[in-house]
């Protein structure tokens, strides 16, 4: 019997196929009726669980468009097929364990049981909170660590790297947005959201840059939102050689602007986005990486992919002694300890010099050098009349 906290009398009962079962109803009966509810008739599954849970998250709109799409394919291609007719209070951590340990082996498989075990773990605790379950076995089902390591990933240029790629990027008409993207730390979404209505040009040659949306690609359609944070909506001061950039950008739309029919025959629409196609409309994220290689090989730097220019200017700022909150606010993050973990990456040439060594240098021994010169005269010495006349033999008057 349970008295609801509307002070109603309830009694439920039910059956189990061993008394090992029946004990564990019983068990989780009681934990109903400490809480003053009744158990949900109806077992939620574990896909139903998570899709409510996005749902949820929908209504609060504390999801970006980006990371409900990202959450559906998890749920669709990894947690359905296996786990998704489950019920999810019969889940136990051994079973989440050896669910995990079959999704794959090697660095790959390792960055998908994260992504999984991440929205399992935040469903289970939303479902606790709910009463829609009343234990969360993500608690001891965590992922092991994968024992296959690959080789470690480049995450970001070197300053000298940096240096080449910027130089490379700035001077090519595909890769204006790069160089604008090494230069400010944008997002790759960020930066080809850019409309020129986001751009101010200052007096002193400076320019603002307004960043209201991201330009995305996902199941293939372009997508256009706000940014991925609320922090992510910011303002962009743009100095030096950055400001070149946005200009010639520009110019170089204006000149294919009156080519109209001269790429594969499309008319020029001018949308206005400040790093577009030739054709004057949008570029989409997903066709960055071909040009991004052409220019990484030709300054002869490592390729990377154009997210990276973002770990790459976080680093190279720290570096040179940015504060890493400042750095969090430039870039749009939420709090400092992405920005640290994430995209703070320590080149080698910061570590160079770092001994401890508290013993001062000894005194290095200065050796005096006296050297004795012979002076010589240039004329020769005038003979005394006395000494010549001793000289003079007798007789020789």
């Amino acid at each position: 019997m349970v008295t609801t906290l509307a002070g109603e009398r309830k009694h439920f009962n039910g059956t189990a196929r061993n008394l090992t079962e029946a004990r564990q109803a019983v068990r989780e009966a009681r934990k109903y009726r400490d809480l003053g509810e009744l158990p949900p008739r109806d077992r939620v599954k574990v896909g139903e669980l998570v899709d409510r849970y996005i749902e949820a998250r929908l209504r609060d709109g504390k999801l970006a468009p980006r990371t409900v799409f990202d959450y559906r394919y998890v749920l669709a291609h990894y947690i359905t097929p296996s786990l998704g007719t489950l019920k999810a209070q019969g889940v136990t951590g051994q079973r989440l364990r050896d669910y995990f340990d079959g999704l794959g082996e090697g660095p790959h498989g390792e960055r998908t049981r994260a992504k999984v075990y991440d929205l399992l773990r935040a469903s289970y605790r939303w479902g606790v909170r709910e009463g829609l379950v009343m234990a969360d076995p993500t608690l001891r089902g965590r992922p092991t660590a994968s024992r296959v390591k690959g080789a470690p990933k480049l995450m970001a240029f070197t300053p000298e790297q940096a240096v080449r790629f910027y130089n490379a990027a700035r001077l090519d008409r595909d890769g204006y947005v790069f160089a604008f993207m090494l230069a400010t730390g944008l997002r790759p979404g960020e930066a080809l959201g850019l409309r020129w209505d986001d751009v101010t040009y200052e007096g002193d040659g400076s320019a603002t840059v307004h960043v209201r949306r991201t330009r995305s690609v996902m199941g293939g359609e372009v997508y256009e939102g706000p940014p991925k944070t609320a922090q992510g909506n910011r303002t962009v001061s743009v100095t030096g050689s950055a400001v070149q950039v946005l200009r010639d950008s520009r110019a170089a739309q204006v000149r294919e602007g009156g080519a109209r029919l001269r790429f594969g025959g499309r008319e020029h629409r001018d949308e206005g986005y400040v790093f577009g196609t030739r054709v004057g409309t949008g570029k989409r994220s997903d066709s960055l990486q071909r040009p991004m290689s052409r220019l990484c090989e030709a300054a002869g730097v490592p390729v990377l992919s154009p997210h990276k220019l973002r770990h790459t200017y976080t680093s190279v700022k720290a570096a040179e002694g940015v504060p890493i909150e400042v750095l969090s606010a430039q870039i749009g993050h939420k709090d400092t300890g992405t920005t640290q973990r994430i995209y703070r990456h320590v080149f080698e040439s910061e570590r160079v010099g770092l001994t401890f060594d508290p013993v001062p240098p000894a005194p290095r021994e200065v050796r005096r050098i006296t050297a004795k010169v012979r002076r010589v005269s240039a004329r020769p010495a005038e003979t005394h009349p006395s000494a010549a006349q001793a000289d003079t033999p007798p007789g020789s008057e």
